[in-house]
């Protein structure tokens, strides 16, 4: 525990230390990478989005597959059906879940450059394992830096015990850092790369399943697609539950 936090820490300070030279708006993107983003998937849209958390050494193998799929009800509504955790070897918390999210703009008017948001979501995961089903339920809210273009989210969320492995309220948190202004800066088709670009980091507190610390880097241009690359830091004592995350979406 002590370890993950250090090294989460570590990592947070890295990317606090970036914001002064990368500063600049960027587009929304629906997922940081497992914390549920506060933005939406837009009406009449869909979104899909595969991610594999991947290990291979110190003996203990893995990988796992989370699918997400949305469809925007509305601009501020969302409607999802996502499968967690299959793949080798077999966990006990594979599950499916249908579920809902909105995000609703605040002060809009009178703070419009801190684009503040609250936001509230439940998923409704049915494990394939035994059968039992569960409510996983969470609210957010989220601000942007004005000058800085960060994002930053904070929130409350309680998992079941069919998903996260016992049943937990804990705190979830994300921070995002576009690399717009990096990315216009250097030109050229690696600053078009980089203006797509965000430094992105998520956690959730405690040691259940969903318990980690994920720095990443998230590209999402303006045709819909996503890839995010991160590597998760376990709040488990022994960390051997860290991994690579590989995630590829699209909106359509």
């Amino acid at each position: 525990m002590v370890g993950a936090l250090c090294a989460g820490r570590r990592g947070l300070a890295l990317f606090l230390c970036l914001l002064a030279v990368l500063c600049a708006p960027a587009a929304a993107q629906q997922t940081i990478i497992n914390v549920p983003s506060i933005e939406q998937t837009k009406h009449g849209k869909f979104f899909f989005l595969h991610e594999s958390q991947l290990r291979d050494w110190d003996g203990n193998r893995y990988w796992q597959t989370t699918n997400f799929f949305t469809y925007g009800v509305t601009d501020r509504f969302e409607l999802a059906l996502t499968t967690y955790n299959l793949g080798t070897p077999a966990k006990p918390n594979q599950a499916v879940a249908p579920g809902w999210k909105t995000a609703q703009p605040v002060l809009a008017k009178s703070l419009p450059k801190w684009e503040l948001k609250l936001g509230a979501g439940q998923m409704l995961p049915f494990n394939l394992r035994d059968g039992r089903v569960g409510l996983w339920s969470y609210g957010q809210a989220s601000a942007r830096l004005p000058g800085l273009g960060t994002r930053l989210m904070g929130g409350i969320s309680h998992g079941p015990a069919n998903l996260f492995g016992r049943n937990t309220t804990h705190a979830i948190a994300s921070i995002e850092q576009p690399l717009t202004g990096l990315g216009r800066a250097v030109g050229g088709p690696v600053g078009a790369v980089l203006a797509d670009t965000a430094l992105v980091a998520e956690w959730f507190s405690g040691t259940h399943e969903f318990g980690d610390f994920v720095p990443g880097v998230n590209w999402h241009n303006k045709a819909g697609w996503v890839v995010i690359l991160g590597y998760k830091f376990s709040n488990k004592p022994g960390r051997r539950d860290d991994g690579m995350i590989i995630e590829i979406g699209k909106t359509f």
